[in-house]
């Protein structure tokens, strides 16, 4: 067992055992934001630098910023930091600020809801309900027990649901994935309202 795994598996335990949060160890440092901020700023100046060029910006802004360097290294060692902490703000500054893009990244379009025909949704939970006594039926059993007993109805659906004729091979497959989906989410929500009542 590496010392990694050894740390992790501590921290765990002292979440469960309720232990104040001071008494955990840190397993990764991280500067103030306001000193990320600054380190951050010099590394898109010196961007485009050569490497000889950006090694010495660097040593004279390390001077100019001797006090802010210094009360950044003194917090670190007091949360258990043992490495160079002027190393670690180099490598930061070189090799994570100076590449790090400040246009944020774009967010994928959000996936159009399609919701579920509502006759289906309502067999969905007659049959979970009839069902949910039963601790030795799955979900995935239920789901198959479900589709051979409500065939019509399924196929009812996806042709209410679908705009193109005749329907086709991959439109079967995605709407049984999500009515699989919609039902597994169904049982869980019903099974655990029932053991509620219990």
């Amino acid at each position: 067992m590496t010392t990694k795994q050894i740390t992790i598996q501590d921290t765990i335990h002292n979440i469960h055992m309720d232990k104040p949060i001071d008494s955990m160890p840190v397993l990764r440092f991280n500067f103030t934001a306001s000193f990320m901020t600054q380190l951050s700023s010099f590394a898109k100046i010196h961007q485009f630098d050569s490497r000889d060029d950006f090694k010495n910006a660097w040593k004279s802004w390390s001077e100019d910023n001797k006090t802010l360097i210094q009360d950044e290294t003194i917090r670190l060692q007091q949360f258990g930091f043992t490495g160079n902490v002027h190393d670690k703000m180099f490598k930061s500054v070189r090799y994570y600020f100076r590449q790090k893009s400040t246009v944020p990244a774009s967010q994928p379009p959000r996936k159009i809801y399609e919701s579920m025909h509502k006759p289906i949704l309502s067999a969905i939970d007659t049959q979970i309900k009839s069902i949910i006594y039963d601790s030795s039926i799955s979900p995935a059993d239920g789901f198959d027990s479900f589709c051979t007993e409500q065939m019509n109805l399924i196929i009812e659906a996806i042709r209410i649901s679908t705009t193109t004729q005749p329907i086709y091979r991959d439109i079967i497959i995605s709407y049984t994935n999500r009515l699989k989906k919609t039902y597994k989410n169904r049982f869980y929500n019903i099974r655990v309202s029932f053991a509620k009542k219990i």
